[in-house]
């Protein structure tokens, strides 16, 4: 029985180092091609004009979808009610689902720019379905454009967005386009640095796979689509949490093209505490690895080059080998506790696991460098936080497979609105912060899981199993850092 344990152990570890390992060889290609690429003076498409100069002024409708955003929805529409295009094909949809003075706010907001002959107008819904997707799906039913522009409520477009972005639909394939997002409280903490390096990679290497003609996956806002493409699909579906995902990926299996403009950077803002960021992450995990099965039946009936299809599962499956990693962090304990791991393979098996997380974090860096990520202050403290940036995936990990389990078991509902910034320290009406009940369970398993992890960690000193030891000590700094800023909200709860 024993044996057998062992044996399958062993085997789950080695298939999540291989799957690892494909995913950052494919990865080093996209960053080798987008540093090609963003050395080129020409896009991949028709260079940008300036539409009052041109004959191509398609009507645009900008859907702002908001729900209880107080903190930023009027930056919001008076950043869009600055937006420079021919006013005649203009106009504003701001699609209020909101509960409490949001609504106030944002109405305010438009009889403000109503006056001053901008056409915009304030919707709300008699009842609230789908969340934001059947508040878009509410929202193009009472669009005129022949393009939607969408914007988050956290998000602020640069004047010129559509003269830079519309001139690109004069292809006809082009289905929809994602621009490029930089983030104003970047340097608030480390917690704001990581997201903002991981976001910044990401985006990075989305250069390179829209540029190879690869499946990218891309967010719901600060883009553009077209209604024909949008209407072709049948619309945003309401049945899981990464709509805007879905859709992108339903349009990408249906060939409409896509495009990524990372020149084009609109600004936002990032969770600065953590269980907002834990929320969102799980909720994010539990839409990607449910959309990920869900449509992977229709990519594999694609007709496409063996490497694009690698490229496609690599995509479609990241947020599923993050969640794996937390697999191999529970099979830390069995391993040392149980099993002499004195095998040679094992060992060697391990060791290019330790490589390979070096290669991946290095480029990792140097994608985040070069997507507008500032450089660090110094070597050592660059050094520093990049293993610190390493750590912080294994409480990610955890909180992606808590949403591969919550989808595997039917949730893909559950939809809870990320706070972002000091719109975090809002309080309900009974003065305390609103947090989903997510939030008390991945806590939980973070106090679990570094306690796990510390008793492998000595359990593998003692043994003499080595090669565990940076795994289980790695996962304690990460989790460590998650409980401590936990503390550090709950005291500030306290004070308040």
């Amino acid at each position: 029985m024993l044996s057998v344990a062992s044996w399958l152990s062993q085997g789950l570890f080695v298939a999540v180092v291989v799957y690892f390992a494909m995913y950052v060889l494919l990865e080093l290609r996209m960053l080798r091609i987008s540093s090609r690429e963003s050395r080129r003076k020409l896009s991949i498409l028709a260079p940008c004009g300036q539409v009052e100069d041109a004959d191509f002024c398609p009507p645009v409708s900008v859907l702002l979808p908001i729900c209880n955003e107080s903190a930023v929805v009027e930056r919001l529409i008076q950043a869009v009610c600055r937006l420079r295009y021919p006013p005649q094909v203009l106009e504003v949809l701001v699609l209020d689902d909101s509960t409490d003075t949001t609504s106030d706010l944002a109405q305010a907001q438009v009889q403000r720019f109503v006056v001053q002959g901008i056409n915009i107008r304030l919707l709300r819904r008699k009842r609230r379905r789908g969340y934001k997707a059947g508040n878009l799906s509410f929202g193009i039913r009472h669009a005129t454009g022949e393009f939607f522009a969408i914007f988050d409520a956290d998000f602020v477009p640069p004047e010129d967005f559509l003269l830079r972005t519309l001139p690109h639909f004069r292809d006809p394939e082009l289905g929809f386009l994602q621009t490029a997002v930089d983030f104003e409280n970047r340097d608030t903490s480390f917690l704001t640095r990581f997201q903002a390096m991981e976001m910044g990679h990401q985006q990075y290497v989305t250069v390179g796979l829209s540029a190879d003609g690869d499946m990218a996956s891309l967010s719901g806002s600060s883009c553009v689509w077209r209604r024909a493409c949008v209407a072709d699909l049948g619309g945003w579906n309401a049945s899981t949490v990464t709509e805007d995902v879905d859709l992108g990926y339903r349009a990408q299996f249906g060939n409409w093209k896509y495009a990524y403009l990372h020149q084009v950077v609109s600004m936002s803002i990032l969770p600065e505490t953590i269980s907002a960021f834990r929320v969102q992450r799980e909720r994010w995990g539990r839409g990607l690895i449910h959309g990920a099965f869900k449509h992977l039946r229709l990519m594999l009936q694609q007709p496409m080059p063996l490497r694009n299809r690698l490229h496609a599962l690599a995509t479609m499956f990241s947020s599923l080998l993050l969640a794996s990693i937390y697999v191999l962090v529970l099979l830390s304990l069995p391993l040392s506790l149980l099993f002499d791991l004195s095998d040679r393979t094992i060992q060697w098996v391990a060791l290019v696991f330790f490589f390979l997380v070096a290669v991946w974090a290095l480029g990792n860096a140097f994608g985040a460098r070069k997507g507008r990520m500032r450089d660090g202050p110094g070597l050592l403290r660059t050094l520093w936080e990049g293993y610190l940036y390493v750590a912080l995936f294994l409480p990610m990990a955890w909180y992606y497979f808590v949403g591969g389990v919550r989808a595997l078991f039917g949730v893909y509902g559950g939809f809870h609105r990320t706070p972002k910034g000091q719109d975090e320290l809002r309080q309900n009406q009974d003065g305390q912060t609103a947090l989903p009940g997510i939030n008390t369970a991945l806590l939980l398993g973070e106090i679990f899981t570094f306690a796990y992890s510390l008793l492998a960690l000595l359990l593998a000193y003692h043994k003499g199993n080595h090669f565990l030891i940076p795994l289980n000590f790695t996962v304690c700094v990460g989790f460590g850092m998650a409980l401590f800023w936990s503390w550090q909200e709950g005291h500030r709860r306290v004070r308040s």
